[in-house]
């Protein structure tokens, strides 16, 4: 399975604005929503250990080796953490949009 990763720009773009995503996220949610799904699924659906990954990496903007030397793992071991947090996420946004639209189609 292929994940693409985000860059952190598009992170910090993601939390920073409460618009709704554009067509080419194709999310069917708007930003506000967006951010409460992603913020519940950091703290219910990661391992402490992607959640550290997550936070080091995106939110305090460190490398993958940095971030790596802070938690004792090569970067590598924070790369995979990384993929798995972020398929994980993306799943969780995946779910929002189809309940957000089965809820529009009965409207």
């Amino acid at each position: 399975m292929r994940t693409k990763l985000v860059s952190l720009d598009e992170i910090r773009n993601f939390f920073g604005r409460e618009d709704s995503l554009g067509p080419d996220q194709g999310r069917g949610i708007d930003r506000r929503s967006a951010k409460a799904v992603l913020q519940l699924a950091i703290e219910r659906d990661l391992t402490d250990r992607q959640r550290e990954c997550v936070r080091l990496y995106f939110f305090d903007g460190l490398t993958m080796e940095e971030a790596g030397q802070a938690l004792g793992v090569n970067k590598a071991t924070v790369y995979r953490h990384l993929q798995k947090a972020l398929a994980r996420l993306e799943r969780a946004l995946a779910y929002a949009a189809a309940i957000r639209r089965a809820e529009q189609e009965e409207d």
